[in-house]
């Protein structure tokens, strides 16, 4: 559902682990209901790894769990994918059916509120908290601007000035509000929340593993990722983040755990009109694509918090993001959505300088980072 993302997750201690045995994710529906719960009370240092991967929300996605039998991680891994499901249909901009989509049609003709589903409301919730935060940086109403930009790629052309401007009128949170009836949009308001929809449908897989005792796991939606309790034995998950200096190789390796991952980037995704360059990252404020290179990757306590900021670090770039980090220091936990929310927050920006082509070595490359990115930032 959203623009191609540039981690790759490898698990600590590869070498070791090719030696777990792998499981099938096929099992009777039934098992669903009658597998037994297992505690995490349960000796741990003796569970098994176990991965699954199937498609979901338009990506390649992946599960990789330590459960005490295969039974247990089969039946969890099934209601995995109920879940990336269940949330596909309440919000896939691309599905003509999908509950946004029909809630934004209803509402802009009806203009009144149109009831909702407790996920998609808890997924505007965080829109709108992380639109605010920053500064209309990511904003979940961009979707009329983005789909002109799309149409801009088959025929090789800006959009047509007027419209694009009424689209932008579209833009921005006095277009909608949410009410305990529902919410309720101006006509014209279509929503794009695939800029946070992946990180939800992780933290949520992340919770449905938990109700199964297994907290040890790692759920990759196509290169985003939330991360539990680190492996047995393990410190956490080493995961590769990638970089513009080498073309989708890792540039350097973090070990982490309990926390959500992920990436926006434009290196490989762009329509050039009249020598000028454009992204497929729109700013949300101006209605007009980046017209530089760049990859930034977020770490954060959740998921969905690393999804709606990895976007914004994009738009705001080198100058902007130091000082939205700084407000996030700040906030207090109603403000944030939970207490502590922002307190692993950790950013990595790449951004090519001026107009700068590939091979992308280091001279080329202007490069943001926190403390915890620092280090290996100065190397690559």
């Amino acid at each position: 559902m959203k623009r191609r993302t540039f981690i790759s997750a490898l698990c600590g201690g590869l070498a070791l682990e090719l030696g777990w045995r792998r499981s099938s994710a096929a099992v009777d529906e039934s098992a669903r209901s009658t597998a037994p719960k297992k505690s995490w009370a349960l000796e741990v240092a003796d569970w098994k790894r176990f991965e699954f991967s199937e498609k979901k929300m338009g990506v390649p996605t992946r599960i990789v769990m330590y459960a005490p039998d295969a039974e247990t991680a089969n039946v969890a891994a099934i209601a995995v994918w109920k879940r990336f499901d269940e949330l596909n249909a309440a919000l896939s901009d691309y599905d003509s059916e999908s509950e946004i989509v029909r809630v934004c049609r209803e509402s802009g003709q009806m203009g009144a509120p149109v009831a909702i589903s407790a996920d998609l409301r808890r997924t505007l919730e965080e829109s709108r908290r992380f639109c605010s935060l920053t500064g209309g940086a990511f904003d979940a109403t961009v979707g009329p601007v983005v789909k002109l930009w799309r149409r801009s790629r088959y025929f090789n052309e800006r959009p047509p000035e007027k419209i694009l401007e009424a689209a932008k009128k579209t833009v921005g949170l006095d277009g909608w509000k949410l009410t305990e009836a529902g919410v309720e949009t101006a006509p014209g308001v279509r929503f794009d929340v695939g800029g946070i929809a992946k990180g939800f449908a992780l933290d949520e897989a992340l919770e449905t593993l938990r109700t199964f005792g297994i907290e040890s796991a790692l759920v990759d939606a196509g290169g985003d990722l939330r991360l539990g309790a680190a492996p047995p034995g393990k410190d956490g998950w080493t995961i590769g983040v990638a970089g513009l200096v080498k073309d989708g190789e890792p540039a350097f390796y973090r070990t982490l755990a309990n926390v959500g991952i992920a990436s926006s980037g434009d290196a490989n995704r762009f329509l050039e009109i009249d020598g000028v360059r454009y992204s497929h990252i729109i700013d949300p404020r101006t209605g007009e694509p980046l017209t530089r290179r760049c990859v930034a990757t977020v770490v954060a306590a959740d998921a969905t918090a690393a999804d709606a900021l990895a976007s914004a670090v994009c738009v705001l770039g080198l100058d902007e993001t130091p000082k939205l980090l700084e407000r996030l220091k700040n906030v207090d936990a109603k403000e944030a959505g939970a207490d502590g929310r922002f307190e692993k927050l950790e950013t990595i920006l790449y951004r090519v300088k001026n107009d700068a082509e590939p091979p992308f070595t280091a001279e080329k490359i202007d490069v943001f980072a926190t403390s915890g990115f620092a280090d290996v930032a100065k190397t690559r």
